[in-house]
């Protein structure tokens, strides 16, 4: 069944609003009215039974017996009322009590109970009226008081009511924005999932209960995704293909410019010969870096998946094709390497540590008084969670790198002015690729001895 956002919201708004508030507001307030008289009724009424039974009739004489004691009491029971009384004989005249109250006259039958609003001097008063039985006729007890408690127990009452109806509607509106929460809940996880998606992630959206105004967006949106996503691919197809297909004519241009420098040639054409030689290994290496770069975008549709390896295992690899070329160059290579189990693919690894080793010859050569140094780290730190996180280092002692400028490094073709070397500008941009693409981050930081740059690899604490 098909979910409607819009009548949804009619549904909860017409019947919260139209219905439940009038209904609780209205029976609410005249069931305590109710109650609040009948309660004050029964207490009035309690008065005048009791005074009735001081009425009693000797040798056919009516006789009321209710000392001092008894009368002050029943005046003092009240503290914001004042409280009258009277005791009628049978011919209605005044026995004892208040005056003022046998006004006006009233007829009751034998056993008969009476309470009603009357006036005494201008003032309104509720009235308890028995006819109590005095010999063989009948007398009136009338008992009497001023509304004060009644006024102030229906303001408390209207308060009550109020203030319900208050706090119902606000339920109300809490339901609504609930009701509205819910039905706009699958279109926010569909936003969610747009906002927290990476670049290369173009799968298409998980629906859910998506409303059903809301699918023709959701459906153009996926066709958008696929429309990228394939076109994406194209690109990546073109850079690997290109670059593959460069790395060989270049090789053999490399190649041919080295023999070319060990045969007799004339001196003349020796600077020339160097600098194809150099030309040639830097456009090869760029033609290696765009196929890694290709490489390490694709891995994000890897059906394969990550597997478990150890960065100790990739730095040792590393470690046979490297410090050979380190030698060659007069630098000391050295590795610290301890256990670091990370889950990823271990081919882009490679790739990053070998771009890491390879800047650090690069621009991390010193002189004759300064040989180059190099260490490479592998091993596990501890954060401030107390998790053990797999770590990756490449330090050297060479110049460094501005802390202004270290986050300009990162981007692509991206050279610093006067460098050395004959790096292309892409090394660090696939190591923060290949370094986000396994939910590392990269971090360039001073070494203890400066000048030197060390890159430290932090990857996320793997589950036990």
């Amino acid at each position: 069944m098909l979910s409607s956002l819009k009548a949804t919201l009619m549904l909860w708004v017409a019947l919260l609003i139209l219905l439940t508030v009038p209904l609780r507001v209205y029976f609410d307030l005249r069931g305590q009215l109710r109650n609040t008289d009948a309660a004050y009724d029964v207490s009035l009424s309690d008065w005048a039974l009791a005074i009735g039974n001081l009425v009693h009739s000797v040798d056919g004489r009516v006789q009321f017996d209710m000392n001092e004691q008894t009368e002050q009491s029943l005046r003092t029971t009240a503290s914001i009322d004042t409280i009258y009384f009277v005791v009628l004989g049978p011919d209605g005249r005044r026995i004892a009590g208040d005056a003022p109250l046998a006004e006006p006259p009233l007829a009751l039958g034998r056993g008969e109970r009476r309470t009603l609003t009357a006036q005494v001097g201008g003032r309104p008063l509720r009235m308890a009226v028995h006819a109590v039985q005095c010999g063989r006729q009948l007398c009136q007890v009338r008992v009497a008081e001023t509304l004060g408690k009644r006024d102030a127990a229906r303001r408390a009452s209207v308060t009550l009511t109020v203030t319900l109806g208050v706090g119902f509607t606000l339920l109300f509106a809490l339901a609504i924005w609930l009701a509205t929460h819910a039905a706009l809940r699958p279109l926010l996880s569909v936003n969610e999932q747009l906002a927290q998606r990476s670049l290369d992630d173009l799968r298409p959206l998980r629906r859910g209960k998506v409303p059903v105004e809301f699918r023709p967006l959701v459906d153009a949106v996926d066709q958008l995704l696929q429309r990228v996503a394939g076109d994406a691919a194209r690109q990546r197809h073109f850079i690997a293909d290109a670059a593959h297909q460069l790395r060989t004519p270049l090789t053999a241009l490399r190649t041919e410019a080295e023999l070319a420098l060990l045969e007799a040639h004339p001196p003349a054409v020796h600077a020339t010969l160097l600098r194809l030689h150099r030309s040639a290994q830097r456009v090869a290496r760029v033609a290696d870096q765009l196929l890694a770069l290709a490489r390490s975008e694709a891995s994000s549709h890897d059906p394969k998946g990550p597997e478990l390896v150890d960065l100790k295992s990739i730095a040792q690899d590393a470690a046979q094709d490297w410090v050979p070329r380190a030698l060659e160059r007069g630098a000391d290579l050295g590795f610290q390497l301890d256990t670091a189990p990370v889950r990823g693919r271990r081919h882009l690894l490679g790739e990053l540590l070998a771009n890491l080793i390879h800047n650090a010859l690069e621009y991390g050569t010193g002189d004759a008084a300064r040989p180059a140094r190099i260490t490479v780290r592998t091993g596990l730190q501890i954060d401030g969670e107390g998790e053990a996180r797999p770590l990756l280092e490449v330090e050297d002692n060479g110049p460094g790198i501005d802390a202004t400028r270290r986050e300009q490094v990162f981007e692509r073709f991206y050279r610093l002015p006067g460098s050395s070397g004959t790096g292309s500008g892409l090394g660090l941009a696939i190591v923060r690729d290949i370094a986000q693409s396994h939910g590392a981050t990269v971090s360039l930081l001073d070494v203890d001895e400066s000048p030197g740059l060390r890159v430290r690899v932090l990857f996320p604490a793997q589950e036990r």
